[in-house]
């Protein structure tokens, strides 16, 4: 190894500074996001207790038996094995004082990356670490920085906090370059790193249809996506987001986060197709959605802390994580809100419209959400409508989606109504005009407490009052 792949860092601990060697391209994250090593003399600061699980780390592999604190390649991918052999934690744990102690250490073998959650039980004092190294490639959105603080909103290397989304608890994992890997397919690398394929796709214009991809839709399913890349082939991965651990405690604090209304929450919440037998609240234990996909908390089928849910092996989670994945479901959903209809496009948008193309999308995604043909080639004309500020228009384009399921149905009203919030009187009146017919046919399917609050929200909404509807039903009034 070269001396010249090192460089040196000076790590500002307090009022004290410490010099230690990263190997170029290495990553270390605290809770404002990741330092890179790029150049000689950048600047970072860490908590005393970052410090000693970054010395845990970088004492895993020692370069030429030197005696300074070298964090390279090697250590971390010694990490990696170390968590597969189920000593990661304790390993990180014997460099810890002061009451701290290594809570949920992962690894992620094909991101070459590991992480934990450093606690002492105080949130303030508290902090996910991560260490990792990979090709990356430079953000446009944000300004650069050479120095990284607890406190810092801005961003170095490979992650950046509020940047697309104005809250600092929002986490953004940069965009970077992958080599396409035998057997990979655009499916199988958006599960690994949990992105939509249709952003995948936005962010590599070079992939055509028809020849590197193809999209198959269906009348009452989602689309599938048939792709096929080469081996060694290099693809970007596009921005991905998640939310800071411990940063979403309660229905206030997922509203602070995502920047919807707490009513807007409570009416998606209500609406979601979870355990029958508890209406509008999480169902904490993996469960079968009707269609045989795994799924968990408030309709969330992705992976929980890594993993793939299962039916086999089913988990349970608090009602907090609940909330916690429902944030970064919402945020996600939202990105690839911004990924279809360009950031500029979006931030246009009144705030009851974008809530309710989110939820389009957090309902049905890009692919069959707004480019399925089979949907009587409305749902087509909403971007259009979106774009020339014929927001009614739009709003009622969201009811063609083809769905069977009442409740979901039930759901295309509920999110017409809080769209418009933020429209005039006359536009309001108009949308619900042509809106009328569909909401008839949805009411007449219903029974009991559904039936009777779609009716209430229905005749407010003309009076103006659009938002904060809930619906309680009890079990006896679903049937």
């Amino acid at each position: 190894m070269s001396t010249n792949d090192y460089l040196t860092v000076k790590v500002q601990i307090g009022d004290k500074t410490r010099n230690v060697k990263m190997e170029r391209g290495t990553s270390f994250e605290n809770k404002s996001g990741i330092f890179n090593a790029e150049k000689d003399g950048q600047i970072l600061k860490m908590t005393n207790y970052q410090f000693h699980i970054f010395k845990a780390v970088a004492n895993n592999f020692k370069e030429d038996n030197s005696k300074d604190i070298i964090l390279s390649k090697n250590d971390i991918d010694i990490a990696i094995k170390q968590y597969s052999k189920g000593g990661l934690g304790k390993d990180l744990g014997e460099f810890l004082g002061g009451g701290y102690r290594v809570h949920n250490p992962k690894a992620f073998k094909n991101e070459n990356k590991i992480s934990a959650y450093i606690t002492n039980n105080n949130s303030k004092t508290s902090a996910v670490v991560c260490f990792k190294y990979g090709d990356f490639i430079e953000s446009t959105d944000v300004q650069k920085t050479d120095s990284l603080s607890e406190d810092s909103t801005k961003q170095s290397g490979n992650v950046t906090v509020n940047s697309k989304f104005m809250n600092k608890n929002i986490i953004e994992h940069k965009a970077f370059k992958y080599k396409v890997k035998k057997g990979d397919t655009l499916v199988s690398i958006a599960k690994e790193y949990e992105v939509d394929t249709y952003q995948i796709i936005a962010a590599n214009p070079q992939l055509k249809s028809g020849k590197d991809y193809k999209v198959n839709y269906r009348k009452n399913n989602v689309a599938s996506l048939e792709s096929s890349l080469t081996e060694g082939q290099t693809i970007t991965i596009p921005a991905r987001y998640s939310v800071k651990e411990g940063s979403v405690r309660n229905f206030s604090d997922l509203c602070k986060i995502t920047g919807l209304s707490e009513g807007y929450i409570k009416d998606l919440l209500t609406v979601i197709e979870v355990k029958p037998s508890h209406p509008g609240k999480p169902d904490l234990t993996t469960y079968n959605d009707g269609y045989g996909t795994p799924t968990i908390g408030y309709g969330h089928t992705g992976k929980v802390d890594g993993k793939p849910l299962s039916l086999k092996k089913k988990i349970t989670i608090t009602e907090t994580k609940a909330l916690q994945i429902l944030a970064e479901d919402l945020i996600k959903h939202e990105a690839m809100v911004i990924a279809y209809l360009g950031k500029d496009n979006y931030e246009k948008l009144p705030a009851s419209v974008k809530a309710t193309i989110v939820d389009v999308a957090y309902n049905k995604g890009i692919w069959d959400g707004f480019l399925n043909p089979n949907h009587n080639s409305c749902t087509s004309l909403i971007k259009s409508d979106l774009q020339k500020g014929d927001y009614a228009s739009a709003l009622c384009h969201t009811r063609r989606m083809h769905t069977p399921n009442r409740g979901l149905k039930r759901r295309n009203v509920y999110r017409f109504i809080s769209g418009l919030t933020d429209l005039t009187p006359a536009k309001r009146d108009a949308a619900m005009k042509e809106m009328q017919p569909y909401y008839k046919s949805v009411l007449a399917v219903l029974k009991g407490a559904e039936k009777r609050y779609l009716q209430k929200a229905w005749e407010n909404a003309k009076l103006g009052k659009t938002t904060g509807y809930r619906i309680q039903c009890s079990q006896k009034d679903r049937a």
